[in-house]
């Protein structure tokens, strides 16, 4: 911060000149002592309720012609005790709760965002939905885009999971000239899981019977009831959901805060 003003205590002990120097700069302050003379010993202490929290000393016998000494005095009270810039005021890691002493010495509160929960531990985590619909996609920041072309497309893909991959087909219906969802395949760990018209669902070359019961399939929940077929897969901090119909395929990524999504579904 800039320098806003300063004040200068100027003492005479004996015939040595002594300076105290007071800088403010804003909600930043430091200390300097200026002390002229050879075998001269001059300290001071800050204290705060009685307790010393920094000093500034010239020492004319231990250090040869040492003339001053300045410091830094910036810091944050709070319920009677100091706290320096860059510490920790107080933490509850159950709710994500900080509250720092910043380097500016400013009070400084941090937490999950809006759109965030706290998982405990100090972990935030996030919920990002990504819909498409016929030919429109509606990424995870809420922009919006239209498929023109007759191909596979790659909706969702996020570097915490390599292995895995949503990938949209997409081909015209009835209209030759509008491109719509046509069915939604899962990659995961070099096998596909084909998400059909009809609620049918294909392992590779091989068709599975569901049921509203979840059956594991390479790491991968699959259900089906008369809304459609869901897909999940869940790691140790990170839920990966997707559900298609027919029409509409949701994907749902609950994960730590910032996690990042690739594919049409991270940008549209």
């Amino acid at each position: 911060n800039s320098l806003r003003c300063s004040v200068q205590i100027t003492m005479q002990i004996s015939s040595p000149k002594i300076s105290l120097d007071l800088f403010n700069f804003g909600t930043e302050a430091a200390l300097s002592l200026e002390a002229h003379g050879i075998g001269l010993v001059v300290l001071y202490r800050t204290r705060v309720s009685g307790v010393v929290i920094n000093k500034v000393e010239v020492n004319n016998i231990l250090y040869n012609y040492q003339n001053d000494d300045t410091i830094d005095i910036s810091g944050y009270r709070h319920s009677g005790t100091v706290y320096k810039p860059g510490t920790v005021v107080n933490s509850d890691p159950q709710i994500c709760s900080s509250v720092t002493c910043s380097e500016t010495a400013t009070l400084q509160t941090s937490g999950c965002g809006p759109l965030e929960h706290c998982q405990g531990n100090g972990i935030c985590m996030s919920a990002s939905t990504c819909t498409v619909t016929g030919p429109t996609v509606i990424d995870v920041h809420g922009h919006m885009n239209s498929i023109q072309g007759r191909c596979a497309y790659s909706l969702f893909s996020t570097p915490s999971l390599p292995d895995f991959h949503v990938v949209g087909n997409f081909r015209d219906r009835r209209r030759k000239d509008v491109s719509f969802l046509d069915s939604v395949t899962l990659r995961v760990d070099g096998h596909d899981i084909h998400l059909e018209q009809g609620g049918r669902v294909q392992l590779d070359d091989s068709t599975l019977t569901l049921s509203s019961s979840s059956q594991l399939v390479h790491g991968v929940q699959l259900s089906k009831d008369q809304a459609g077929v869901t897909a999940k897969l869940s790691l140790s901090n990170l839920n990966i959901s997707v559900f298609f119909d027919g029409d509409t395929t949701q994907i749902l990524l609950e994960g730590p805060a910032g996690s990042s999504v690739e594919g049409l579904c991270g940008n549209s």
